[in-house]
């Protein structure tokens, strides 16, 4: 693989950042301050988490960069939701695509069809997709019962195995523990603003003795932006979704061929009119239509050193955008659920020893409508999928004196993974429907009954609505059952300003055998106030089921696929000064057997440079707690060793921009409190022009994604347990384009179908959106 230096202006950045503070603070004022005094604006740095290395340490004693955001830090801001959460981190590019994935996030540079190279986990435990390994970056995670989210960067696969290929986002969920003694504490919050957008968040918590509780929940509901909202495209057009040349005489606004009348939009059986039963969530098709539905709870119980509980949640969306109007029908809807139950135990064998036990069983489902018009073919289809995994995990976690720690794990999953997807009305041997099979070629596979050419559809030969099937008719031909197992361990040694951190991991699949990945960091407190970091670190990412099985029309599989992997060198400095936290990293990786589309293409080589700024100034409004801030700089350069070409349909060798990623992203955070009740913030994001990825036919028109400026701002009042907000997003009215996902392949000759499903650029809404809350706690 090919090397590339760091380029100058991270560096010179880097320097004018650390010279300025340096220069700031030369009067040696540092020298009598007390430590509480250093580390008082940014008293975060010593506080406990367990992300970095699976035991509780300080961040600033972390093996790795991270980020956390506060519960006071999301009700400051105005976050509503994970992924409004997502779109202020540093080291992030994100895609908002207002579809069934709401946000795609790529974290440092790295380039895939969905959040999947990014682990997510609620309290410790993975929450993405078993079957094609994604994170759903929605609305349906309850907010209320979030205590903070910590963000890692880097590879860290030696503390958690497969997967955790770029980084982490922990969920950390408030706990019984967290109210007083023999209480119970209650919070709702109601939200509502534009598009219709309705969201309830409620929690419970309650602490007795030696029983404590938490409960959490969340329903979201909302019409989203109509296509008018957006900014323009091609093929967001909505003339082309009743456009009978594409969709027929039944989808579309025509004339049926055997009678002569009217059809109108959405006349799925071509008789002159729409029923109940030819219409989709209550709409007609034809017309565009984006509603989402969300859905959540989460729940504990705690019993001295026991703890069982369980976690579910649902996000059912319309397509919105993310389709070319000649190929999807926008309102059909996608569904992905996630359900958990766990029962953990921690033990103290004795003063120095804890012993902690975690089972886990989880369940996944991703399904729902799809509405197709391909070449010359129209199609109502319905899919479903279903896998579920049990994990056992064991850690031992032993203080051999104040200097030496020693940490072992175990881990057992065994995972049923669905391959096809459940499909009716499809094309005859993609995917499977036990409830059609009348014409299929084996009795099982979809017979295609459903596709019918769009030039053909009339009131004597209509386009049909797909079968129902049985959510959990999944024959064992269509699933595959693996073990993954694995070990660690890690000794973390402090010996004067030094602190090192050094884990390695053994893990075995029954697929795709075995991996060894190590992590090694140098931690050298300098004084009180600084603070170096040398991190070396090795992951890999598995190939998904979907990529393996998942073929159906326009995607293909393949079941020899290499897992990929990822080495990753890291120098992190973190400085506290008086008024201001600097904390910069700078990191090389490398990465092999990267999968693009069903291939393996070769490698990946980014580098990149992160500064995370916090400022704590005085509040010159009397009776104000201090303004704050966050600024973050994000620099990075993303190669790849291959190159899709769109002439000849294959990837060829041709070191070049990997595409998709911003160079350069700046994130201003300013919070202004105003006396004791008001509070105001305001958060902008400038991302550079992205040049796209070579799957993208615009790629090869030398188009790019151009640079944009979002402003939002969130205003809030307290009074006791009440609180009022007022948040308002794109602020400037900013009118702008995101890069496509997956293959990003409709291009832009609008003036012809090219069956180029994903969107090469995806719409934004261009006008302000406003969400009102209102909340009390008690």
């Amino acid at each position: 693989m090919k090397s590339q230096l760091i380029t100058p202006l991270p560096l010179a950045l880097a320097t004018f950042i650390w010279g300025t503070a340096a220069q700031a603070q030369s009067n040696n004022d540092l020298d009598d301050m007390s430590l509480d005094e250093l580390l008082g604006q940014r008293t975060a740095l010593h506080e406990s988490t367990k992300t970095g290395s699976a035991v509780s340490e300080t961040l600033r004693d972390a093996p790795a960069a991270m980020v956390v955001v506060t519960a006071q830090q999301i009700d400051r801001s105005g976050y509503d939701s994970l992924d409004d959460l997502v779109l202020d981190l540093p080291g992030f590019d994100t895609v908002v695509t207002n579809g069934t994935m709401q946000v795609v996030a790529y974290q440092r540079g790295y380039r895939t069809p969905w959040t999947q190279r990014t682990l997510v986990l609620i309290n410790g435990r993975v929450d993405n997709h078993l079957w094609n390994q994604s994170a759903q970056l929605s609305r349906q995670y309850p907010i209320n019962s979030i205590e903070r989210v910590e963000v890692l960067y880097g590879p860290s696969a030696a503390v958690y195995g497969p997967n955790a290929f770029l980084g982490v986002i922990n969920i950390i969920t408030k706990s019984a523990a967290d109210t007083e003694p023999n209480s119970t504490t209650m919070a709702a919050t109601l939200y509502t603003g534009s598009f219709d957008s309705r969201a309830l968040d409620l929690s419970l918590r309650g602490n007795y003795g030696d029983i404590g509780f938490s409960l959490g929940g969340r329903l979201f509901s909302s019409d989203e932006p109509d296509i008018s909202d957006y900014s323009q495209w091609g093929y967001t057009n909505p003339a082309l979704l009743s456009d009978p040349d594409i969709w027929g005489n039944g989808i579309g606004l025509g004339t049926d061929p055997a009678t002569g009348n009217l059809s109108p939009a959405g006349d799925v059986n071509v008789d002159g009119q729409v029923q109940d039963g030819e219409k989709v969530r209550g709409k007609a098709v034809g017309t565009y239509y984006d509603p989402s539905d969300n859905r959540s709870i989460f729940a504990e119980i705690n019993i001295k050193n026991w703890t069982l509980g369980g976690t579910y949640w649902a996000t059912d969306e319309a397509y919105g955008p993310y389709y070319s109007f000649a190929d999807g029908q926008p309102n059909a809807h996608w569904v992905h659920t996630s359900g958990q139950a766990f029962l953990n135990n921690k033990t103290n064998l004795n003063d120095q020893t804890m012993l902690s036990t975690d089972l886990v069983y989880r369940e996944n489902r991703v399904g729902g409508d799809w509405i197709e018009s391909f070449d010359t073919d129209v199609s109502f289809s319905k899919w479903n999928n279903f896998s579920s995994a049990w994990r056992f995990e064991q850690q031992i976690d032993h203080a051999v004196d104040e200097n030496l720690s020693v940490s072992l794990g175990i881990k057992y999953e065994q995972k049923r993974l669905a391959k096809l997807y459940l499909i009716c009305n499809y094309f005859d041997g993609l995917g499977l429907c036990p409830a059609q099979a009348e014409n299929s070629s084996d009795g099982m596979s979809s017979d295609g009954s459903g596709v019918v050419n769009a030039a053909d559809i009339s009131s004597l030969n209509p386009s049909p609505m797909s079968p129902s099937v049985g959510e959990r008719t999944t024959p064992k031909s269509n699933q595959i059952d693996t073990i993954d197992q694995g070990v660690f361990g890690q000794f973390i040694y402090d010996i004067g300003k030094w602190r090192v951190n050094a884990g390695v991991r053994w893990d075995n699949n029954s697929e795709y055998g075995s991996d060894i990945n190590p992590r090694i960091a140098a931690i050298y407190h300098h004084t009180a106030a600084t603070t170096f970091k040398l991190i070396y670190g090795e992951a890999f990412q598995e190939p998904s089921p979907k990529e393996l099985y998942g073929e159906y029309n326009g995607r293909d599989a393949n079941q020899t696929l290499a897992p990929e992997k990822a080495r990753n060198l890291e120098f992190i400095t973190i400085h506290q000064g008086k008024y201001a936290l600097h904390d910069l990293s700078l990191y090389a990786a490398q990465y092999t057997n990267v999968i693009a589309g069903s291939e393996n293409v070769g490698g990946r080589d980014i580098h990149g440079f992160e500064y995370r700024g916090d400022i704590r100034l005085g509040n010159p409004i009397s009776n104000s707690a201090d303004i704050t801030g966050k600024f973050y700089y994000t620099y990075t350069r993303a190669l790849a060793e291959q190159q899709f070409d769109n002439g000849q349909g294959i990837w060829v060798d041709d070191y070049d921009t990997q595409g998709d990623i911003a160079p350069h992203k700046v994130t201003l955070i300013v919070n202004l409190p105003i006396q004791q009740h008001w509070n105001f913030n305001l958060r902008g994001n400038w991302v550079s022009a992205r040049e796209l990825y070579s799957e993208n036919p615009l790629r090869d028109q030398n188009i790019q994604a151009k640079a944009f400026f979002k402003l939002d701002g969130n205003l809030t009042l307290a009074i006791n347990q009440w609180r009022l907000g007022l948040k308002v997003e794109n602020i400037l009215s900013e009118n702008y384009l995101m890069p496509g996902v997956e293959s990003a392949s409709s291009g832009n000759d609008f003036s012809i179908d090219a069956d180029g499903f994903e969107n090469s650029m995806l719409v934004q809404v261009n006008k302000p959106i406003f969400t009102f809350s209102m909340g009390a706690e008690f």
